[in-house]
């Protein structure tokens, strides 16, 4: 301060001394109060009488200001102490005070110089706050500190201390004895450095830092402590997080002794400024695709990143900003990715990412074509007129390098432009190449049709010849066609045979191609005049057509010779039946009478002829015997002749071999008559089939009769003994029946009432 003001502040002290001068009798203090401008000075300092005191008011002040205080007290003890605008009412009062006091930043019995980083305590809204400078016996300072005694002079520098961007901590503390506090925790990046000072200002303590599991425990971590730090007015320590804390959460503990410490102390971090790069391509893309480059993984726990800028193209101008970029690249090789960050204190760093960008995708091949007709995808071309082609609408992520253009597969151009004419018609596949200096080759093609423009000729003349055909009858159709620009095995013969249908929906009925080459082979069902189209066409397209006609007529009738056939065959089948049913009626009815000449009777022919049938397979045209079942030497008896032959046996029995063979009985049966039957009866019938019939006499045997003898011999007496009934089973069809045999009978023949099969009967 200068002198001029220093004698005025010395006026104004020489004024007040009657009122600092006042020792009894005051129920409180009367103090000079000062703004700091007035008061802070590096001069002699501010005399204070004994019993006298001195109020600084030092502003309104919040918690995020910290205060750089230096205090000296000369000549004599004072109490400094420091109020807040409610606390300074306590002491103005003459009150007791000592619960008004901020104790971090009041000192009592003061002598000597002192200095401290002090910071109002948190509150809603800043306070206005005071230093008395008192070098009285207070009324409410309950007899402690200084009493007064000595003009004591003081000194005062109060001003906002330095601060750091990244501050921790920065405050005075006063901490009680055998206490261990958490002064504060933090969790930063990892190198990210660490640095604290401790400015003792009475008592001591050690100062170290611990992790979240350390907590309660004598454990620290190593390079963070200092210990007993009285004695020293300022030690500092630095230290950087190790990669295993990155991130972990961090305690910065005080641990006090058997007495209470009172101290500054200020802690910061110089944050690391290390920006990373991510990206998510393994350091490979390929030709204009974009990718993401990502900077978020930069350390920034401190928020110290103020701003992160890019460069792709090595130009040193910024081409993206932010932590999220996007990027590609129009050209292969390795791109150096350029990233700075810089800090909010303006500090700089760089770090630089390659990405090798490869040309993976091939270069799209145009052609465009000037000449000729497109035509469903196909230029047709006249034989030996130019079409001229171009590349020059080709296109690569890079660049085009080269040109090539091949047709079937020979190369005979590599200029941009390439100009085709041919004489010879067909179709030509051109195909372009284009390279890019990766080696990518990308193609695309035109197909070329050259045509002619003469049209074929079909020669018809075999087809116009003839003159009928009948309907349904296979016929070969043939027909012939030249070119004069085409050879003949490239010329298309299609025919169409129905010109009422269109069968390929062209909207032209006359040209579906139902048949295809010069010769086929077909029919017609449809009666008159059937026509249809034959039609030609070259390799060019061109075509000529004919509509030719026949003529279809009925086919002779074939059911007339058929139904004579058949009509043959049915006389023949009828004839067949009458001549076989007459033969074998008439071999029958001889049978019978062999039969009955042997002495059976109609019936009994008649069963004896359905059993032979019944029981023996007989021939188509069986004769007479073979009907009647006689064999050769075979002599056929009738049941009356059995009785007879089995009563002569009976006879013989009772009268002897000796008697007469003549029958007993002949002078009672009438003669016997027998019909001999002419073989040529049968032969007659046969001829009556051919031709008209022919009657032939035929001769009938006499009739032969007589009259009964006498057999002179006299009748047995009539036996009364009853007949006797033997039953028995048809040997050829199984049938039971029974017979009445008279006592006088010991055996019978029976013909069986089923079949007719004779049956013999004994008892």
């Amino acid at each position: 301060m200068g002198g001029p003001r220093f004698l005025i502040f010395l006026l104004v002290a020489v004024t007040l001394s009657p009122l600092a001068s006042a020792t009894e009798g005051r129920a409180a203090p009367q103090c000079a109060e000062f703004d700091l401008s007035d008061v802070a000075s590096s001069g002699p300092g501010i005399s204070v009488d004994p019993g006298a005191c001195l109020i600084v008011d030092i502003g309104t002040r919040g918690h995020e200001v910290t205060l750089a205080i230096d205090i000296e007290i000369m000549d004599d003890a004072m109490d400094v102490l420091m109020f807040d605008q409610n606390g300074i009412q306590t002491y103005k009062n003459g009150q007791n005070y000592r619960s008004s006091i901020n104790p971090e930043a009041s000192f009592e019995s003061m002598i000597g110089s002192e200095w401290l980083d002090w910071s109002p305590p948190i509150s809603i809204n800043p306070k206005n706050w005071f230093i008395v400078f008192d070098n009285s016996a207070h009324d409410g300072d309950e007899g402690l500190g200084d009493q007064g005694g000595m003009v004591g002079r003081f000194k005062i520098q109060l001003a906002p201390a330095a601060t750091h961007p990244y501050s921790l901590i920065h405050d005075t503390f006063v901490i009680g004895p055998n206490q261990v506090v958490n002064l504060a925790n933090f969790a930063v990046d990892a190198e990210t450095e660490f640095s604290y000072w401790v400015h003792p200002i009475s008592g001591t303590a050690d100062l170290f830092v611990q992790s979240d599991n350390q907590l309660g425990s004598s454990l620290f971590i190593s390079g963070t402590d200092v210990k007993d730090f009285a004695g020293i007015d300022l030690t500092q320590l630095n230290w950087s997080i190790p990669a295993y804390l990155d991130l972990k959460n961090l305690n910065l503990i005080l641990k006090t002794s058997n007495f209470p410490v009172h101290f500054s102390i200020k802690s910061w971090f110089n944050p690391t400024l290390s920006p990373e790069i991510v990206d998510y391509v393994n350091g490979i893309t390929t030709v204009g695709e974009k990718i993401v480059l990502d900077a978020r993984n930069t350390p920034n726990s401190l928020q110290q990143i103020e701003a992160l800028s890019w460069d792709f193209d090595t130009d040193s101008i910024v081409d993206a900003t932010g932590d999220l970029v996007e990027v590609s690249w129009d050209s292969p090789g390795v791109k150096t990715v350029y990233l700075t960050a810089e800090s909010k204190t303006g500090t700089t760093v760089q770090k630089t990412h390659q990405i090798t960008v490869e040309d993976q995708n091939k270069p799209t091949a145009v052609i465009n074509a000037i000449g000729g007709i497109p035509v469903d995808n196909i230029r047709k071309l006249l034989i030996d007129t130019d079409l001229t082609l171009r590349s020059l609408s080709s296109s690569d992520d890079h660049m085009i390098e080269s040109v090539a253009w091949k047709i079937n597969s020979t190369e005979v151009s590599n200029n941009s432009e390439y100009v085709f004419n041919s004489s010879s018609i067909g179709f030509y596949n051109i195909v372009l190449e284009v390279t890019d200096p990766s080696g990518n080759i990308g193609q695309s093609n035109i197909i070329v049709r050259v045509i002619d423009n003469s049209n074929p000729v079909l020669v018809s003349d075999r087809i116009k010849d003839i003159k009928s055909i009948q309907r349904g009858e296979e016929i070969s159709l043939s027909v012939t066609a030249f070119d004069s620009d085409s050879s003949s095995d490239s010329l298309t013969i299609t025919w169409d045979l129905d010109l009422t249908e269109d069968t390929n929906n062209d909207g032209d009925p006359s040209n579906d191609p139902d048949y295809n080459g010069p010769n086929i082979t077909t029919s017609f069902s449809k009666l008159g005049e059937n026509k249809f189209t034959v039609t030609v066409t070259d390799p060019s397209g061109n075509s000529d057509r004919e509509i030719l006609s026949v003529e279809v007529v009925e086919p002779p009738s074939e059911y007339g010779v058929f139904a004579i056939v058949v009509v043959i065959f049915a006389v023949f089948i009828v004839v067949t039946a009458v001549v076989l049913f007459g033969h074998y009626r008439i071999q029958k009815n001889h049978a019978i009478d062999l039969l009955m000449q042997g002495g059976l009777t109609k019936l009994e022919a008649n069963a004896r002829i359905n059993s032979i049938s019944k029981n023996e397979k007989l021939p188509m045209f069986a004769k007479a015997r073979q009907i009647a079942g006689i064999k050769d030497n075979e002599v056929v008896k009738s049941i009356s002749n059995l009785e007879m032959d089995a009563k002569n046996a009976e006879f013989e029995s009772i009268y002897g071999s000796s008697q007469s063979d003549t029958d007993p009985y002949a002078g009672f049966r009438p003669s016997e008559s027998y019909r001999q039957v002419d073989s040529s009866i049968a032969e007659a019938a046969l001829a009556a089939f051919a031709e008209e019939p022919v009657t032939q006499p035929v001769a009938t045997s006499a009739k032969v009769s007589g009259k009964v003898r006498s057999g002179g011999v006299a009748l047995p007496s009539r036996s009364t003994n009853q007949p006797v009934k033997l039953t028995t089973n048809c040997s050829l069809c199984g049938s039971a029946f029974s017979v009445d045999l008279q006592p006088s009978q010991k055996s019978a023949v029976v013909s069986c009432p089923s079949c007719g099969a004779d049956q013999l009967f004994e008892r």
